[in-house]
């Protein structure tokens, strides 16, 4: 981390935190020369309001388990309550550190790809820019050209000076709710601390939970 740099703030259900979770972040931080970088947990999606996250102290205290060194959890979209729109929390955020600092929104493609349906979001762009992280397989110049047409001449350039050249990683949370829920392994998708957590307190099971991506 870097004194002066940007506050990255990464959101998330993470239902339960992946390895992808915990290993991409700091190294998104470190390319962008971050001062801090927050962990926010959603009360609730406002994309998944159809199906509940599993109880926040049971999210929050996986994350603890695997919080990369020098990262924080910020609780405030808990606190809050209710669907966790990005712009309530970025704002919230900016009127602590001041109209002048400045912010990164983690997110990856597949939250790019839909951008343009979140709550706000030209608001979004004048708070805090995206910083992308591209998910397995996916396309990048497919995704610019998606990007071009949903939100209009010289988006996709906008876009493309925010990817960031990271490792591409596949672990997903809804694997390991699907794995879990049919009694397979969760493989390498979860550090073993977090397998264990969950094995505890007999997550997953049972949940029909297993087909929404996070």
């Amino acid at each position: 981390m870097t004194e002066h740099g940007p506050v990255v703030v990464f959101g998330g259900s993470f239902d339960p935190p992946t390895r992808a979770h915990v290993e991409l972040p700091p190294l998104a931080a470190a390319a962008l020369g971050a001062s801090r970088l927050l962990y926010v947990p959603a009360a609730i999606s406002p994309h998944k309001t159809e199906t509940p996250p599993t109880p926040a102290d049971h999210r929050v205290a996986m994350l603890r388990l695997v919080l990369p060194e020098g990262a924080e959890i910020d609780t405030r979209e808990l606190d809050r309550g209710g669907p966790s729109f990005a712009i309530e929390t970025l704002e919230s955020i900016q009127s602590e550190l001041g109209d002048s600092s400045d912010m990164r929104l983690l997110i990856g493609t597949d939250q790019a790809a839909v951008f343009h349906r979140w709550h706000r979001w030209q608001d979004i762009l004048g708070v805090a820019a995206p910083a992308v992280m591209v998910r397995g397989d996916d396309g990048v110049e497919q995704l610019l050209t998606e990007i071009e047409l949903q939100q209009g001449s010289g988006a996709a350039n906008r876009w493309r000076a925010w990817i960031l050249n990271l490792p591409r990683m596949t672990h997903s949370s809804t694997r390991v709710r699907a794995g879990i829920e049919s009694d397979s392994l969760m493989d390498d998708d979860v550090h073993p601390s977090v397998a264990a957590y969950i094995e505890a307190h007999d997550l997953y099971r049972g949940c029909g939970c297993g087909d929404v991506d996070t």
